[in-house]
């Protein structure tokens, strides 16, 4: 009984692991909602309609879209931020009754399709504030004005003119003049003093009369500078706003906690109270964008917070922040008190208690507000005056952002931050693109660097940026745009259609990306060094961290064999804290200090902290300290801890195979990219060993045996071969396979097709499209060799029957002598096409050999291709290069092959140009930027005929001029087909 018992347990388990790897694998190939892309929903001021709300959720869903953010902007969103006029809906104003109609009509519409939906906190995409905000409660700086008096041996009454006040003029421009005023200090230097000391600055007055001024003995020839501090509003608005809030708007103080609470209270009690019943269904987020609201430096109360944390007088300190006058350049632009040293160390404190208070009394309560509200705060912390590290812990979705034409790496403090306290997602404001880089000519192709670039970084959340709601009728495309910003995504794309494919593949990445956690080997503390995750100072001396068995243990989950903090200079008390760790186990790297970075009991602070440092910094490189270590060096604690390489590149390709790595129940898997412009073939080795490595690749959803591989049982060698730009997940998850696979396998040449691929029994078998021998070494020792051949047919430069299938306008049919770029085309009809082509061929063959595999290479293809053969499902190919296995679908007999291209909208859009504008011009950026529409024509506004019937294209934001250059279009090949055997085939193309 008891045996059989055990047999039952046993095969459970088994069963139960096998379910959990097949759910897997079906989740991988059909991706679950949480592992898709997400959008930025950009409204664009009054012009947001049900009917295209209905329209582009619907497209949402079926491109493959998780969710969306609600960004509220301005009508057209330019540098100067001049609104489009004559708006079909001008009653339709922020928080109007119609407003929140259209909200609740998205959120209704969401939970139909199953999306989820998000806002941004405030109008605009940057920060958080409104029209709610006054001057009195928005951020606050220091102004100051000087007065110089020669004193005349009596006391002589002095009147001090108020500091002049200035608003910000930039993107959100507050329109009101300002007027709210409060005095700080009245301070006092003598004023032939080039360098004073603290000794020197007389505090005259906390409260100033305006009226009676302030009386003053001045002895006789003595001159002092008289300052009087106040503080008033920084004038910064949430920018760019809807066009009826336009200069209405200001940014909320947000170190105050008063003001924060308020702030939050006006942005969250509308939404519950419109929105509160898709609380937490269909609305799930509220999002504070990348930070772009200025500095802050001063807030009602924040000389007492000061001097509570750093135990002295923040005022006379203030006098460094006035310009002062020297010849020397390095500090031209502030005054030293004492010294550079101690100026240095107040600086340090003062950006540190706006830090604290940024923090504790801004983003914190927010969070808490949203959070007791049922949503999720979503938030991009960085470009602040607060510390990026400690606001990616904070946030439930931290997130970074990356540009169109970058790498796509994103702060790598936000994943670190995110992976110390076991945030199992990591955001990224993606593919924000400027208009000389996303014009209408961005392609999948294109943006596949960075987005393979911020999945190694650490990102396994894309929202994209953006998808403009689409609020007309779909006869005008590509329709509303976000001024000249971003990635055009949306319904309006010419590659709309094919380009699913393009977020089946980040959905795919994406899901295997956000399993389990990413592995690190250690934790630091301030500053990130190596593979590590981070933790900033403030949350590490809140952490309550706990050691065990010498592990390093976060309330989190997550445990490390180590602490690094990697700076001389330190705060006695995180030093007093690591030392504490120490002493109960903990091996920390840290160099011997130096001194404390501020001015807070200084210069007492210095000499505990060298006290502490000669007790425990013996100059070895391995300090015992209580039941732990104290090292200096960073390479002493990774030989102490035996960690080797998480993995290696082999060959010379280390700087171009790029990898990332994350561990989930057992598994293990890695994600490796070829950067490279060429094809790449290499042998990579993983700290993994008694696993087989099986190859999973996104872009088809495939899951194979490694063909190559060997395991020394210390480290696993794969070799993989990959595509310039291609990628390609290793995964460890179950015992290898019994079966003597190959080790090693060399070929004569590498060429584009030369290839190895693996059975389900992981017997290896290659394929090339050229003569190639190859030679390769088994487990088992056994050496041999092989040649392939492969018969290969370029198709034959005949006509070919094209019809063209344009984004916007009616379905055209030409005949072409051979394959041609569309730009240099005579007929105006292809020259200027923007949409998709289909190109036809029939191929017969006259006999099929057993597993007979058989291949289509387009050569040239501008932009995107899908390939069907007869009635098998399409093949999409959106970056190169564009080879596709056909081999589904084929028959013996007649094969009906269809190619279809989709190119860009560019060369519509500049044909558009040659023909006259139908509409007035608004702003005009140049020719690397392009120019606004800066009305609704009165044919649009009332569904007339256009006057200019040669344009067939209608955005608000124009990039191309008459002389633009156009861009390649179309199959420009040669296309040829063949097939992977060394027997005969009989083929007929025609």
């Amino acid at each position: 009984m008891k045996k059989n018992l055990i047999y039952f347990l046993v095969f459970f388990e088994l069963y139960s692991y096998g379910q959990e790897l097949k759910n897997l694998e079906l989740q991988f190939k059909n991706p679950p909602q949480s592992a898709k892309p997400y959008v930025w929903w950009h409204w664009m001021g009054s012009n947001f309609s049900k009917s295209g709300i209905t329209k582009d959720l619907e497209a949402m869903k079926a491109s493959g879209i998780g969710g969306a953010t609600i960004f509220n902007l301005s009508s057209a969103v330019q540098e100067s931020q001049a609104p489009t006029l004559n708006n079909p809906w001008p009653e339709q104003t922020y928080r109007s009754s119609a407003y929140w109609d259209a909200l609740k009509f998205a959120a209704s519409e969401a939970k139909r399709l199953g999306l989820e939906l998000g806002l941004h906190n405030t109008v605009g995409y940057s920060t958080t504030g409104g029209s709610w905000v006054s001057e009195e409660q928005s951020m606050q700086h220091l102004v100051w004005r000087d007065t110089i008096i020669t004193g005349n041996g009596k006391i002589q009454q002095i009147q001090l003119t108020k500091p002049s006040l200035k608003a910000d003029k930039g993107w959100g421009r507050y329109d009101s003049k300002l007027t709210f005023y409060k005095d700080v200090v009245v301070m006092a230097i003598p004023a032939d003093k080039r360098q004073p000391e603290l000794a020197d600055v007389k505090i005259l007055t906390l409260k100033f009369d305006s009226i009676k001024g302030i009386l003053l003995p001045i002895p006789k020839g003595q001159r002092w500078k008289i300052y009087r501090f106040g503080h008033a509003s920084t004038g910064i608005s949430p920018h760019p706003v809807p066009d009826d809030v336009i200069g209405k708007t200001l940014e909320v103080d947000k170190m105050s906690s008063k003001q924060s609470e308020y702030h939050w209270s006006k942005v969250l009690n509308p939404i519950i109270e419109n929105l509160g019943e898709f609380i937490p269904g269909s609305l799930k987020h509220i999002l504070i964008d990348s930070y772009e609201a200025g500095n802050q430096n001063w807030t009602p109360g924040f000389r007492e917070e000061f001097i509570q944390r750093k135990g002295y007088d923040p005022l006379p300190w203030l006098l460094t922040f006035v310009q002062t006058v020297t010849n020397d350049k390095k500090n031209s632009n502030r005054r030293l008190l004492d010294s550079e040293e101690k100026t240095v160390r107040f600086e340090w404190d003062y950006r540190d208690v706006i830090n604290q208070l940024y923090m504790e009394n801004g983003f914190s309560i927010g969070k808490k507000m949203i959070n007791q509200a049922g949503l999720r705060f979503d938030w991009e912390p960085y470009s602040g005056p607060f510390n990026t590290t400690q606001g990616s812990a904070l946030a439930d979705l931290p997130m970074g952002e990356f540009w169109s034409n970058s790498n796509g790496g994103i702060n790598s403090s936000i994943p670190a931050a995110a992976g110390a306290e076991n945030k199992p997602l990591v955001g990224a404001e993606a593919f924000t693109g400027r208009p000389e880089v996303s014009n209408f000519t961005e392609t999948p192709a294109m943006l596949k660097k960075s987005t393979d670039g911020a999945f190694l970084s650490g990102v396994n959340r894309l929202i994209l940026h953006h998808w403009v709601h689409q609020p007309f009728d779909d006869k005008y495309q590509p329709g509303m745009c976000m001024g000249w910003w971003g990635t055009h995504f949306g319904r309006f794309q010419t590659w709309f259609e094919p380009g699913k494919e393009f977020f089946k593949y980040i959905a795919r990445c994406q899901f295997l990306l956000q399993q389990g956690q990413g592995v690190v080997d250690y934790l630091c503390v301030d500053k990130l060094v190596g593979n590590a995750d981070l933790l900033s100072v403030n949350d590490f001396m809140k952490e309550n961290i706990s050691i065990r068995n010498g592990q390093v243990l976060l309330p989190s989950g997550r445990s490390y064999p180590f602490i690094v903090y990697s700076d001389t200079l330190i705060l006695p008390e995180v030093a007093e804290k690591l030392v504490n760790l120490t002493m109960q186990g903990a091996t920390v790297v840290c160099p011997r200090p130096v001194h404390s970075p501020g001015l807070q009991n200084y210069p007492d602070c210095d000499q505990n902290l060298q006290k502490l440092a000669h007790s425990v910094w013996k100059n070895q490189p391995i300090n015992p300290c209580g039941k732990g270590f104290v090292i200096s060096d960073l390479k002493v604690a990774i030989q102490k801890e035996g960690i080797t390489r998480d993995y290696q590149v082999l060959k010379d390709s280390a700087n171009e195979i790029k990898v990332t790595h994350r561990r989930a129940n057992g598994m293990d898997l890695y994600f490796v990219v070829n950067t490279a412009k060429q094809i790449k073939y290499n042998g990579i080795s993983f700290r993994i060993t008694g696993k087989q490595p099986e190859l999973w690749q996104a872009e088809d959803a495939s899951i194979q045996p490694a063909s190559v591989w060997s395991d020394d049982g210390k480290r696993t060698t794969v070799n993989v071969k990959l595509n310039p730009q291609q990628s390609v997940f290793v995964v460890f998850r179950k015992p290898p396979l019994l079966v003597d696979h190959l080790t090693e396998a060399k070929a004569d040449t590498i060429t584009d097709d030369w290839s190895i691929h693996c059975d389900s029994a992981g017997n290896s078998y290659f394929s090339s499209n050229e003569n190639v021998k190859i030679n390769f070494i088994r487990a088992s020792g056994l050496k041999s060799s092989m040649s392939v051949k492969t018969t290969q047919y370029k198709m034959p430069n005949q006509s070919w029957n094209v019809t063209f299938i344009p984004k916007n306008g009616s379905s055209f049919e030409r005949k072409l002598p051979d394959l041609i770029d569309f730009s240099t085309s005579e007929d105006k009809d292809i020259k200027y096409f923007s949409g998709t082509a289909v190109y036809k061929k029939i191929i017969r063959i006259g006999n099929m050999l057993e597993n007979q595999r058989f291949f289509l290479d387009l050569g040239k293809v501008y932009d995107l291709a899908q390939v069907k053969v007869n009635d098998a499902e399409k093949v999409t190919l959106w970056y190169p290069p564009f080879k596709a296995d056909i081999t589904k679908g084929m028959r013996v007999g007649e094969n009906i092959i269809t190619i279809e291209i989709t190119n860009t909208w560019a060369n519509r859009l500049i044909g558009d140009e040659q023909e006259p504008a139908d509409f007035e011009w608004g702003n005009d950026r140049g020719e690397t930027k392009g120019r606004a529409l800066l009305a609704y024509p009165t044919w649009f506004l009332k569904n007339e005929s256009r006057p200019s019937q040669g344009r067939k294209a209608f955005s608000t934001w124009y990039y191309f001029r008459s002389n633009s250059q156009l861009k390649p279009a179309g199959l420009v090949g040669p296309v040829r087909f063949y097939d992977k055997s060394q027997r005969k085939i009989n083929f007929e193309i025609e």
